[in-house]
Protein backbone atom coordinates (compact mmCIF):
# COMPACT_ATOMS: atom_id res chain seq x y z
CA UNK A 1 0.00 0.00 0.00
CA UNK A 2 1.22 3.21 -1.11
CA UNK A 3 0.09 6.68 0.91
CA UNK A 4 1.25 10.27 -0.53
CA UNK A 5 1.68 13.13 1.72
CA UNK A 6 0.96 15.99 0.90
CA UNK A 7 0.77 19.67 2.29
CA UNK A 8 -2.50 21.38 2.91
CA UNK A 9 -4.26 24.75 4.40
CA UNK A 10 -7.91 25.67 6.10
CA UNK A 11 -9.74 28.51 8.08
CA UNK A 12 -12.09 29.93 10.63
CA UNK A 13 -13.01 33.63 12.09
CA UNK A 14 -11.90 35.48 15.17
CA UNK A 15 -13.38 38.74 16.83
CA UNK A 16 -15.16 40.49 19.09
CA UNK A 17 -15.05 44.08 21.14
CA UNK A 18 -17.21 45.63 23.69
CA UNK A 19 -17.25 49.44 24.52
CA UNK A 20 -19.35 50.86 27.00
CA UNK A 21 -20.03 53.84 28.00
CA UNK A 22 -22.19 56.33 30.63
CA UNK A 23 -22.68 59.36 31.61
CA UNK A 24 -20.62 61.16 34.56
CA UNK A 25 -22.80 62.23 37.61
CA UNK A 26 -23.86 66.04 37.29
CA UNK A 27 -23.39 65.85 33.41
CA UNK A 28 -25.47 66.65 30.77
CA UNK A 29 -26.14 63.28 28.81
CA UNK A 30 -25.31 64.46 25.25
CA UNK A 31 -27.77 64.19 22.26
CA UNK A 32 -27.65 60.64 21.03
CA UNK A 33 -25.27 60.68 17.95
CA UNK A 34 -26.66 59.63 14.54
CA UNK A 35 -25.86 55.66 13.05
CA UNK A 36 -22.93 57.04 11.09
CA UNK A 37 -21.33 58.66 14.08
CA UNK A 38 -22.17 55.53 16.41
CA UNK A 39 -18.48 53.99 17.75
CA UNK A 40 -19.47 50.34 17.53
CA UNK A 41 -20.52 51.63 13.70
CA UNK A 42 -16.62 52.73 13.22
CA UNK A 43 -15.99 49.30 15.04
CA UNK A 44 -17.55 47.14 12.58
CA UNK A 45 -15.90 49.55 9.74
CA UNK A 46 -12.67 48.40 11.58
CA UNK A 47 -12.83 45.02 11.09
CA UNK A 48 -14.09 44.57 8.04
CA UNK A 49 -10.98 42.45 6.68
CA UNK A 50 -11.25 39.44 3.56
CA UNK A 51 -10.54 36.17 4.86
CA UNK A 52 -9.04 33.14 2.53
CA UNK A 53 -10.46 29.71 3.75
CA UNK A 54 -8.45 26.20 2.87
CA UNK A 55 -10.45 22.73 3.66
CA UNK A 56 -7.68 20.45 5.67
CA UNK A 57 -7.56 17.18 6.77
CA UNK A 58 -4.60 16.14 9.22
CA UNK A 59 -4.53 12.98 10.05
CA UNK A 60 -2.15 10.35 11.84
CA UNK A 61 -0.23 7.53 9.78
CA UNK A 62 -3.32 4.97 10.77
CA UNK A 63 -5.76 7.83 8.43
CA UNK A 64 -7.16 8.86 11.85
CA UNK A 65 -8.23 12.02 12.12
CA UNK A 66 -5.83 14.63 14.80
CA UNK A 67 -8.42 16.23 16.65
CA UNK A 68 -8.42 19.27 19.34
CA UNK A 69 -6.25 21.00 16.82
CA UNK A 70 -6.20 25.02 17.70
CA UNK A 71 -4.54 27.32 15.42
CA UNK A 72 -1.40 28.02 17.21
CA UNK A 73 -0.68 23.63 16.22
CA UNK A 74 -0.29 24.77 12.46
CA UNK A 75 2.04 26.72 10.99
CA UNK A 76 1.24 28.44 7.79
CA UNK A 77 4.13 29.85 5.38
CA UNK A 78 4.12 31.97 2.14
CA UNK A 79 7.22 31.45 0.97
CA UNK A 80 9.82 31.42 3.84
CA UNK A 81 7.56 33.60 5.70
CA UNK A 82 4.58 33.05 7.74
CA UNK A 83 1.47 34.12 8.44
CA UNK A 84 -1.04 34.11 11.74
CA UNK A 85 -3.76 31.42 11.66
CA UNK A 86 -6.91 33.60 12.04
CA UNK A 87 -9.23 30.49 13.48
CA UNK A 88 -8.85 26.72 12.90
CA UNK A 89 -12.68 24.97 13.23
CA UNK A 90 -13.55 21.53 13.24
CA UNK A 91 -16.17 20.21 10.85
CA UNK A 92 -16.92 16.68 11.65
CA UNK A 93 -20.02 14.24 10.49
CA UNK A 94 -22.11 15.21 13.46
CA UNK A 95 -22.01 18.71 13.18
CA UNK A 96 -19.35 22.05 12.90
CA UNK A 97 -17.62 21.94 15.77
CA UNK A 98 -17.63 18.52 17.42
CA UNK A 99 -15.09 16.21 18.08
CA UNK A 100 -16.17 12.78 18.79
CA UNK A 101 -13.33 10.25 18.80
CA UNK A 102 -13.50 8.88 15.53
CA UNK A 103 -11.99 5.93 15.87
CA UNK A 104 -14.62 4.61 18.54
CA UNK A 105 -17.74 4.51 16.16
CA UNK A 106 -15.88 4.24 12.94
CA UNK A 107 -13.72 1.44 13.93
CA UNK A 108 -16.65 -0.61 16.05
CA UNK A 109 -18.68 -0.93 12.39
CA UNK A 110 -15.85 -2.79 10.94
CA UNK A 111 -16.20 -4.88 13.72
CA UNK A 112 -19.23 -5.94 14.36
CA UNK A 113 -20.91 -4.42 10.74
CA UNK A 114 -22.77 -2.04 12.13
CA UNK A 115 -22.68 1.69 11.04
CA UNK A 116 -21.58 3.87 13.71
CA UNK A 117 -20.89 7.61 12.54
CA UNK A 118 -23.10 10.27 12.53
CA UNK A 119 -23.83 13.04 10.23
CA UNK A 120 -23.76 17.02 9.45
CA UNK A 121 -27.86 18.07 9.40
CA UNK A 122 -27.79 18.43 5.21
CA UNK A 123 -25.53 15.57 4.67
CA UNK A 124 -21.91 14.87 2.91
CA UNK A 125 -21.87 14.71 -1.14
CA UNK A 126 -19.98 11.65 -2.19
CA UNK A 127 -19.27 10.62 -6.04
CA UNK A 128 -18.23 7.32 -6.88
CA UNK A 129 -16.39 7.04 -9.69
CA UNK A 130 -15.49 3.90 -11.87
CA UNK A 131 -13.00 3.63 -14.26
CA UNK A 132 -13.66 0.42 -15.81
CA UNK A 133 -11.44 -1.66 -18.10
CA UNK A 134 -11.72 -4.93 -20.04
CA UNK A 135 -7.82 -5.94 -18.52
CA UNK A 136 -8.17 -9.25 -16.43
CA UNK A 137 -6.17 -7.18 -13.58
CA UNK A 138 -8.64 -4.31 -13.76
CA UNK A 139 -11.79 -6.53 -13.55
CA UNK A 140 -9.94 -9.21 -11.00
CA UNK A 141 -9.07 -5.82 -8.55
CA UNK A 142 -12.60 -4.54 -8.94
CA UNK A 143 -14.30 -7.77 -7.88
CA UNK A 144 -12.13 -8.14 -5.12
CA UNK A 145 -12.61 -4.63 -3.83
CA UNK A 146 -16.32 -4.61 -4.11
CA UNK A 147 -16.93 -6.33 -0.83
CA UNK A 148 -15.03 -3.72 1.17
CA UNK A 149 -15.87 -0.71 -0.84
CA UNK A 150 -19.81 -1.78 0.45
CA UNK A 151 -18.11 -1.95 3.78
CA UNK A 152 -16.71 1.56 3.72
CA UNK A 153 -20.00 3.01 2.24
CA UNK A 154 -21.94 1.50 5.16
CA UNK A 155 -19.85 4.33 7.39
CA UNK A 156 -21.24 6.86 5.74
CA UNK A 157 -24.47 8.41 7.56
CA UNK A 158 -27.89 7.80 6.23
CA UNK A 159 -27.80 11.69 6.18
CA UNK A 160 -25.16 11.12 3.21
CA UNK A 161 -26.42 11.06 -0.40
CA UNK A 162 -23.62 9.23 -3.28
CA UNK A 163 -23.53 9.71 -6.77
CA UNK A 164 -21.89 7.07 -9.18
CA UNK A 165 -20.51 7.47 -12.35
CA UNK A 166 -17.89 5.82 -14.48
CA UNK A 167 -15.63 6.09 -17.58
CA UNK A 168 -15.12 3.03 -19.79
CA UNK A 169 -15.35 4.37 -23.89
CA UNK A 170 -17.03 7.61 -22.56
CA UNK A 171 -18.15 8.84 -19.25
CA UNK A 172 -21.27 7.52 -17.49
CA UNK A 173 -23.71 9.03 -15.70
CA UNK A 174 -25.46 6.06 -13.25
CA UNK A 175 -26.90 7.44 -10.09
CA UNK A 176 -27.84 11.31 -8.87
CA UNK A 177 -27.11 11.76 -4.96
CA UNK A 178 -29.36 9.57 -3.09
CA UNK A 179 -29.24 8.28 0.66
CA UNK A 180 -30.06 4.72 -0.88
CA UNK A 181 -27.30 2.29 -0.49
CA UNK A 182 -28.71 -1.26 -2.09
CA UNK A 183 -29.02 1.30 -5.28
CA UNK A 184 -25.92 2.65 -5.16
CA UNK A 185 -24.38 -1.10 -4.70
CA UNK A 186 -26.29 -1.84 -8.08
CA UNK A 187 -25.21 1.35 -9.65
CA UNK A 188 -21.30 0.77 -8.99
CA UNK A 189 -21.89 -2.62 -10.36
CA UNK A 190 -23.35 -2.12 -13.52
CA UNK A 191 -20.23 0.89 -13.53
CA UNK A 192 -17.86 -2.04 -13.40
CA UNK A 193 -19.04 -3.23 -16.83
CA UNK A 194 -19.37 -2.17 -20.46
CA UNK A 195 -23.37 -2.04 -20.39
CA UNK A 196 -25.41 0.35 -21.73
CA UNK A 197 -26.41 4.18 -20.17
CA UNK A 198 -29.52 4.03 -18.15
CA UNK A 199 -31.62 8.08 -17.66
CA UNK A 200 -30.75 9.71 -14.71
CA UNK A 201 -33.68 11.85 -13.03
CA UNK A 202 -32.10 14.63 -11.50
CA UNK A 203 -32.47 14.36 -7.34
CA UNK A 204 -33.40 16.90 -4.85
CA UNK A 205 -32.12 18.88 -3.25
CA UNK A 206 -28.96 18.72 -4.56
CA UNK A 207 -28.06 17.72 -8.19
CA UNK A 208 -25.61 16.50 -10.42
CA UNK A 209 -27.73 14.96 -13.27
CA UNK A 210 -29.08 19.00 -13.73
CA UNK A 211 -25.40 19.79 -14.25
CA UNK A 212 -24.35 16.45 -16.37
CA UNK A 213 -23.07 17.64 -19.69
CA UNK A 214 -24.14 14.71 -21.60
CA UNK A 215 -22.83 15.22 -24.86
CA UNK A 216 -19.50 16.45 -23.48
CA UNK A 217 -19.65 13.47 -21.44
CA UNK A 218 -20.42 10.71 -24.56
CA UNK A 219 -17.28 12.66 -26.56
CA UNK A 220 -15.31 12.22 -23.43
CA UNK A 221 -11.83 10.28 -24.70
CA UNK A 222 -10.16 10.33 -21.38
CA UNK A 223 -10.47 9.45 -17.55
CA UNK A 224 -9.04 12.63 -17.12
CA UNK A 225 -11.73 14.96 -19.67
CA UNK A 226 -14.16 12.98 -17.34
CA UNK A 227 -13.36 14.28 -14.03
CA UNK A 228 -12.71 17.61 -15.39
CA UNK A 229 -16.25 17.28 -16.76
CA UNK A 230 -17.28 15.97 -12.75
CA UNK A 231 -15.39 18.78 -11.31
CA UNK A 232 -17.65 21.32 -13.88
CA UNK A 233 -21.33 19.11 -12.97
CA UNK A 234 -19.90 19.47 -8.90
CA UNK A 235 -19.22 23.27 -8.95
CA UNK A 236 -21.92 24.64 -8.77
CA UNK A 237 -22.98 22.42 -5.83
CA UNK A 238 -22.38 23.57 -2.20
CA UNK A 239 -19.72 22.59 0.19
CA UNK A 240 -16.57 20.45 0.10
CA UNK A 241 -16.82 17.19 -2.05
CA UNK A 242 -15.23 13.70 -1.55
CA UNK A 243 -14.69 11.86 -5.17
CA UNK A 244 -13.92 7.81 -4.28
CA UNK A 245 -11.80 6.64 -7.07
CA UNK A 246 -12.22 3.23 -7.93
CA UNK A 247 -9.42 2.83 -10.96
CA UNK A 248 -6.09 1.63 -12.45
CA UNK A 249 -4.28 4.62 -13.61
CA UNK A 250 -4.00 7.84 -15.09
CA UNK A 251 -1.64 9.53 -17.68
CA UNK A 252 0.05 7.95 -20.67
CA UNK A 253 3.35 5.28 -20.27
CA UNK A 254 6.02 6.60 -23.02
CA UNK A 255 8.92 4.26 -22.98
CA UNK A 256 11.96 5.41 -21.50
CA UNK A 257 10.50 8.67 -20.41
CA UNK A 258 8.10 7.52 -17.83
CA UNK A 259 4.72 8.31 -17.74
CA UNK A 260 3.63 11.70 -18.78
CA UNK A 261 0.63 13.12 -17.64
CA UNK A 262 -2.07 14.16 -20.66
CA UNK A 263 -3.17 17.44 -21.55
CA UNK A 264 -6.26 16.58 -19.90
CA UNK A 265 -4.58 16.36 -16.62
CA UNK A 266 -4.12 20.04 -15.86
CA UNK A 267 -7.77 20.84 -16.25
CA UNK A 268 -8.98 17.84 -14.95
CA UNK A 269 -7.25 19.19 -11.90
CA UNK A 270 -8.14 22.79 -12.24
CA UNK A 271 -11.73 21.81 -12.10
CA UNK A 272 -12.31 19.84 -9.47
CA UNK A 273 -10.32 22.49 -7.15
CA UNK A 274 -13.08 24.73 -8.27
CA UNK A 275 -15.42 22.18 -7.13
CA UNK A 276 -14.05 21.61 -3.72
CA UNK A 277 -13.60 17.99 -4.67
CA UNK A 278 -10.47 16.18 -3.18
CA UNK A 279 -10.09 12.67 -4.55
CA UNK A 280 -9.21 9.71 -2.92
CA UNK A 281 -8.18 7.08 -4.69
CA UNK A 282 -8.21 3.41 -4.46
CA UNK A 283 -5.99 1.51 -7.06
CA UNK A 284 -8.03 -1.83 -8.57
CA UNK A 285 -5.15 -2.86 -10.05
CA UNK A 286 -4.21 -6.96 -9.43
CA UNK A 287 0.32 -5.70 -8.91
CA UNK A 288 2.42 -4.42 -6.11
CA UNK A 289 3.15 -1.87 -8.74
CA UNK A 290 2.38 -0.68 -12.05
CA UNK A 291 3.42 2.62 -14.29
CA UNK A 292 -0.01 4.15 -14.37
CA UNK A 293 -0.01 4.43 -10.52
CA UNK A 294 1.89 7.77 -10.55
CA UNK A 295 -1.06 9.72 -12.05
CA UNK A 296 -3.31 8.37 -10.06
CA UNK A 297 -0.84 9.28 -6.71
CA UNK A 298 -1.08 13.44 -8.47
CA UNK A 299 -4.60 13.70 -8.82
CA UNK A 300 -4.80 12.53 -5.01
CA UNK A 301 -2.43 14.79 -4.20
CA UNK A 302 -3.48 17.58 -6.32
CA UNK A 303 -7.01 17.80 -5.14
CA UNK A 304 -5.65 17.47 -1.16
CA UNK A 305 -6.97 13.57 -1.36
CA UNK A 306 -5.13 10.31 -0.62
CA UNK A 307 -3.50 7.10 -2.66
CA UNK A 308 -4.16 3.44 -1.69
CA UNK A 309 -2.95 0.31 -3.56
CA UNK A 310 -5.43 -2.09 -2.96
CA UNK A 311 -4.20 -5.24 -4.09
CA UNK A 312 -2.64 -6.51 -0.77
CA UNK A 313 -4.31 -5.38 1.72
CA UNK A 314 -8.27 -4.02 0.31
CA UNK A 315 -9.66 -4.42 4.00
CA UNK A 316 -6.54 -2.17 5.63
CA UNK A 317 -6.88 0.52 2.90
CA UNK A 318 -10.80 0.87 2.85
CA UNK A 319 -10.36 1.10 6.81
CA UNK A 320 -7.71 3.90 6.79
CA UNK A 321 -9.98 5.63 3.70
CA UNK A 322 -12.98 5.51 5.84
CA UNK A 323 -11.31 7.35 9.09
CA UNK A 324 -9.42 9.63 6.89
CA UNK A 325 -12.65 11.07 5.36
CA UNK A 326 -14.83 11.46 8.64
CA UNK A 327 -14.12 14.97 9.31
CA UNK A 328 -11.80 17.87 8.08
CA UNK A 329 -10.46 21.25 9.43
CA UNK A 330 -11.15 24.34 8.04
CA UNK A 331 -8.83 27.11 8.27
CA UNK A 332 -8.92 31.10 7.95
CA UNK A 333 -6.39 33.62 7.33
CA UNK A 334 -6.42 37.64 6.80
CA UNK A 335 -6.01 37.49 2.49
CA UNK A 336 -4.57 40.69 2.62
CA UNK A 337 -1.35 38.85 4.40
CA UNK A 338 -1.35 36.13 1.98
CA UNK A 339 -0.93 38.62 -1.27
CA UNK A 340 1.35 40.55 0.25
CA UNK A 341 3.79 37.94 0.30
CA UNK A 342 5.33 36.01 -2.34
CA UNK A 343 5.97 31.84 -2.87
CA UNK A 344 4.40 28.91 -2.34
CA UNK A 345 1.61 28.17 0.52
CA UNK A 346 2.85 25.44 2.88
CA UNK A 347 1.06 24.19 5.99
CA UNK A 348 2.47 22.08 8.49
CA UNK A 349 1.48 21.42 11.81
CA UNK A 350 3.76 22.40 14.82
CA UNK A 351 5.34 19.62 17.24
CA UNK A 352 3.44 16.61 16.36
CA UNK A 353 3.62 13.92 13.66
CA UNK A 354 0.81 14.07 11.48
CA UNK A 355 0.31 14.63 7.48
CA UNK A 356 -1.62 17.55 6.32
CA UNK A 357 -4.20 16.92 3.48
CA UNK A 358 -5.06 20.04 1.29
CA UNK A 359 -5.86 21.79 -1.73
CA UNK A 360 -2.81 23.82 -3.24
CA UNK A 361 -4.80 27.94 -3.35
CA UNK A 362 -4.62 29.64 -6.40
CA UNK A 363 -4.04 33.39 -5.62
CA UNK A 364 -7.15 34.44 -7.27
CA UNK A 365 -9.62 31.40 -5.65
CA UNK A 366 -12.30 33.56 -3.57
CA UNK A 367 -13.60 32.35 -0.46
CA UNK A 368 -16.40 30.52 -0.23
Amino acid sequence: MSQKRTSGRTVAPALLALLVSGPAGGRSIPPEPSPEERPETAFQAAIDVSLLSWVVRVVEIGGSPILGLRPEDLRVRVGKQEIPVVGLDWIAPGGAGEQAEPESEIVQGWIDGTVGATAAPEGRLVVVFVQAGLNPSHISGQIRLRPWTRRLLATLHPDDRVAVVSFDSHMKLWQDFSRDLEATHAAIDRAMVYSHEIEVAPAEPHSLARHFARAAAFDAASPERALELLGNALEPLPGEKTVLYLGWGLGRFDGAAGVRMTPAYKPAVQALRAARAAVFVLDVTSADWHSLEVGLQNIAEATGGLYFSTFRLPQVATRILAKAISGYYVLTVDRDAVAEKNGRVRIDLRKRRGTVLARPMERSTQTR
